[in-house]
């Protein structure tokens, strides 16, 4: 029996083990260029500093002073923001697996919470890091507004790629490996069209209060564009690039348990590197 028509039969806590182990590297190689991207954004719509020179000084700091880059606070949000998503979000759809159960709304669902929980923690402390005048608190509007922003990322992160690959394979004839992986970094990117003004919003309540509605739909129109790009830039690392990182160390790491546990049933025991060398 191979590996991909095994089932998993590993136990439950290793197995979460494994999908929090790919959750944690994936998170860990998008996180750089993800927290880049988050401190420009932020110190833009504060006035602190332009977009263009914020991306560039922290491009800058990651080549020149990696180690100083890593210890910042602004890097380890980033990183445990993505690192918790990606946990929770692996391990509901391995507990879904098991069950034979579909994943599509408990993976939501959990993700969403998980995400929009650690992102407006995130968001609060780069506001206040990066932000104009004394720190103060996140706005109830801001916070909510943020809330729904992160609800439609994880919606296009882990939820619809799934549904749209499929609808590539039967309309368009794609294979199932290159509608996995069109679907899993365009959708997350996509959807930055419509949660930007939501963001924008949101940090502008927080930047400056007492401004008229209009003021704040300028500011949005002003700022629109860039800051699209921008999240683009952001969510494609983030959920795309990520998100292909840990299907494939998922993968890996699920086979290998296949591999791994499939002799126990029939009282195989695999041979090992010591045992071996102690043949005759």
């Amino acid at each position: 029996m191979t590996a991909q028509g095994s089932e998993d039969i590993s136990p439950l806590p290793i197995r979460m083990a494994v999908e929090a182990s790919a959750a944690i590297l994936s998170a860990l190689s998008v996180a750089p260029a993800i927290s880049i991207v988050d401190k420009a954004i932020v110190s833009n719509a504060s006035g602190l500093e332009p977009l263009v020179p914020a991306l560039i000084n922290g491009v800058k700091t990651f080549f020149t002073k990696p180690i100083y880059f890593l210890k910042q606070p602004s890097f380890l949000f980033i990183w445990g923001v993505y690192s918790g998503t990606y946990i929770v979000a692996n391990n509901i759809e391995a507990i879904c697996e098991r069950s034979n159960q579909s994943s599509f709304y408990p993976k939501f669902v959990g993700s969403s919470a998980a995400n929009i929980t650690l992102s407006i923690l995130k968001d609060r402390a780069f506001a206040r890091m990066f932000g104009k005048g004394d720190p103060r608190p996140m706005p109830t509007s801001s916070m909510a507004l943020f809330g729904v922003r992160d609800s439609m990322t994880i919606l296009a992160s882990f939820s619809l790629p799934g549904i749209i690959s499929q609808r590539m394979q039967d309309n368009m004839g794609s294979t199932k490996q290159f509608a996995d992986t069109a679907a899993q970094l365009i959708t997350p990117v996509s959807m930055q069209i419509l949660s930007t003004p939501l963001h924008l919003f949101g940090l502008d309540l927080y930047n400056r209060s007492g401004v008229s509605s209009s003021d704040r739909v300028s500011f949005v129109k002003q700022e629109y564009v860039k800051t699209t790009l921008a999240r683009m830039a952001r969510i494609f690392p983030a959920f795309g690039i990520g998100g292909v990182v840990n299907k494939s160390v998922r993968k890996s790491g699920k086979e290998y348990l296949q591999r791994h546990y499939a002799a126990e049933p029939r009282g195989e025991i695999l041979p090992t590197p010591l045992a071996t060398s102690r043949k005759p």
